[in-house]
C-alpha cells in the first residue's frame, strides 16, 4: 500500500489502555536502547567539532569559517543521500543500514585524526563522513522502533532519539578532557573508541524491525514474501509533508547551528573557556528531560500544539544571551531552553510523520526530512562561523532565532488534524 496522507481526527490513541502500553515495552525495550546508542553514536563528531575549533586556529590558522565549511560538506552532500537511505530502509530494513554505518563511521571519526595542516585534508574527511552519516541518522533507528510501538510510540521515539541528549551530555566533557590529556589527534581516537565500543555491540545484539521479523519468518517458511512498498512519492509534495519538513528545516536551522558553535557562543558572551564547556553540557540533560516530557505528552495531546510551542523556546534562550551578557546563570537558563528544544524537535517532527503517512514509507519521508534537518544542521554552522568571522559577533545570529522560530511554530500550528492508526507489518524483502 502507498503511503497516504491522513486528515481524519486529532489527537492522541484513545482506545489503547496502560495494558497496551506496557505490553509494547515489556515486548520490544531491547530495540528502543539498541536504537537510542545508534543515535548516540551518530551525533559524536557534531557534538565535538565545536571543541576542536580553537586547537585547530592555534595549530593550522584556520578561520573558523574553514574549518566549519567541513561539517556544512556532509550537511549538502545529505540532500542526496538521505533519500536514499530511506528507500533502502523502506526496502531492506533499518538493522543492515544502521549496523554498517556505525562501523564504518567510528573508523572515519579515528582517521580524522591523521589530517593535515592543508584545510583540504580537514575537508576530504567530511566529505566521506557525509557518505556514510546516512547510514546512521535518526530516521534509520525511528524506523526500527516505528513498526513495534503504536500506544506508546511517542515516548518510544522520545527515547530512542534521547541518544543524541546522552551524546551532548558526554562528548564535549569527553573531548575536551581527551585534547587536554592526549591533544586534539588523540580525541579523535578516544571518540571513536569511546562510543564504538558501546554502541556496536548494542545494535549487533538488540537491534531490528518489523522488515527483520518477517524476513526471519519468510524464511522459516511462516509468512509469504511480501511485496515491498511501491508508489506513493506524490505524498513529498503534500501540504502537510512539506509543512512539516519545513518547519523542522527552520527550528532545525536556529537550534543546531547554536548547539554545533555553543562554546565558541559562550566565550564570545563573555564566559571563559572552561566554564562554558561545561554549561554546554548541561544541555545534554536538558535535551533528554525535553525528549522524555514531550514523548509522554505526545501520547496523550494535540501533536501540532505541542510542536508550535516547543520551537519557540529558542527565541528565550537568544533573549537570555543577549540581555545578560557574561552571565553565567543566565547562560545556563539560556542553554536548558535550547536543549529543551533540542530534545523535542525531532521527536515532535518523527511522530508527526509516523502520523500523518503510512510507516512503509517512512523510510522515505523522514529521510527526506531528516535530509533537510541535516543540511541546517551541516551548513547552519558553516553560515554562523562565516557571519562570526565578518563581524566579531555572533549577535545577528542570535537576533535571527526569532523570525525563525516564529515561522516554524505558524507551520506546525497550522497543519490539518491528523488521525491514529494502528501499524501494519512492513514488507519482508
Amino acid at each position: 500500500m502507498a503511503a497516504s496522507e491522513n486528515q481524519v481526527q486529532t489527537g492522541p490513541i484513545k482506545a489503547a489502555g496502560l495494558g497496551s502500553t506496557r505490553a509494547e515495552w515489556r515486548a520490544n525495550w531491547p530495540v528502543v536502547a539498541a536504537a537510542t546508542t545508534g543515535v548516540a553514536i551518530s551525533t559524536i563528531n557534531i557534538y565535538s567539532v565545536g571543541l576542536f575549533i580553537a586547537p585547530f586556529e592555534a595549530d593550522f590558522g584556520w578561520s573558523r569559517g574553514d574549518i566549519s565549511f567541513g561539517p556544512a560538506l556532509a550537511g549538502f552532500a545529505t540532500i542526496l543521500t538521505g533519500p536514499m537511505i530511506g528507500l533502502a530502509i523502506d526496502r531492506f530494513g533499518p538493522r543492515r543500514v544502521g549496523l554498517m554505518g556505525a562501523v564504518v563511521i567510528t573508523i572515519l571519526t579515528a582517521l580524522l585524526s591523521q589530517i593535515t595542516s592543508d584545510i583540504r585534508s580537514w575537508w576530504a574527511f567530511w566529505v566521506l563522513l557525509a557518505a556514510i552519516n546516512a547510514f546512521v541518522q535518526p530516521t534509520v533507528w525511528t524506523a526500527g522502533v516505528s513498526g513495534f510501538f503504536n500506544a506508546s510510540r511517542g515516548l518510544a521515539f522520545a527515547i530512542t532519539l534521547c541518544g543524541s541528549g546522552l551524546a551532548s551530555l558526554i562528548t564535549p566533557v569527553l573531548t575536551y578532557q581527551l585534547i587536554e590529556q592526549f591533544g586534539w589527534r588523540g580525541a579523535f581516537v578516544g571518540l571513536a573508541v569511546f562510543w564504538g565500543l558501546i554502541a556496536i555491540p548494542m545494535i549487533l545484539f538488540f537491534f531490528t524491525s518489523q522488515i527483520d521479523v518477517n524476513r526471519r519468518a519468510v524464511k522459516a517458511g511462516k509468512i509469504e514474501r511480501a511485496k515491498p512498498p511501491s508508489g506513493g512519492l506524490s505524498v513529498l509534495w503534500s501540504r502537510s509533508f512539506v509543512q512539516i519538513a519545513l518547519g523542522g528545516f527552520l527550528i532545525a536551522s536556529v537550534v543546531v547551528p547554536l548547539v554545533v558553535n555553543l562554546v565558541p557562543v559562550l566565550t564570545w558572551n563573555g564566559i571563559d573557556r572552561s566554564h562554558a564547556a561545561e554549561i554546554a553540557a548541561s544541555l545534554g540533560i536538558a535535551s533528554i528531560a525535553g525528549r522524555l516530557v514531550v514523548g509522554h505528552l505526545l501520547d496523550r495531546f494535540d501533536g501540532r500544539v505541542l510542536a508550535a510551542v516547543s520551537v519557540c523556546l529558542p527565541m528565550g534562550a537568544s533573549l537570555l544571551l543577549l540581555a545578560f551578557p557574561g552571565s553565567m546563570p543566565m547562560a545556563f537558563a539560556g542553554v536548558i531552553l535550547l536543549g529543551l528544544t533540542l530534545g523535542a524537535e525531532l521527536d515532535l517532527v518523527a511522530y508527526l510523520t509516523s502520523r500523518y503517512f503510512d510507516l512503509d514509507r517512512f523510510g522515505l519521508l523522514f529521510g527526506v526530512i531528516g535530509a533537510l534537518i541535516t543540511l541546517a544542521g551541516g551548513a547552519g554552522p558553516w553560515v554562523v562561523s562565516l557571519v562570526y568571522d565578518h563581524s566579531g559577533s555572533y549577535r545577528p545570529v542570535l537576533l535571527a532565532a526569532f523570525p525563525m522560530c516564529l515561522a516554524a511554530a505558524a507551520l506546525f500550528a497550522s497543519l490539518k488534524p491528523y488521525r491514529v492508526m494502528t501499524p501494519k507489518p512492513a514488507a519482508a524483502t
